[in-house]
């Protein structure tokens, strides 16, 4: 993926570009109607183990993205 920060004008913008298929499908997500996104504050950290956990730290952005209830 690549993240691109533009500001002209008074105007921000975060600019996500997918580069696999996979991230083409997450993005195409963001645009469907029955995802609901929501931003949050959190971080992660790698492990010694080889995986990732959540820190308690605000240092990254999380868009998190859930499938709207139906009725």
């Amino acid at each position: 993926m690549k993240i691109a920060l533009y500001i002209e004008e008074g105007r921000e913008q975060i600019v996500l570009t997918p580069q696999s298929d996979t991230e083409k499908s997450l993005l195409a997500k963001l645009h469907e109607e029955a995802t609901q996104m929501h931003v949050k504050r959190g971080s992660f950290y790698a492990c010694q183990g080889g995986w990732t956990r959540q820190g308690l730290e605000d240092d990254s952005t999380i868009l998190v993205l859930d499938r709207r209830a139906t009725k």
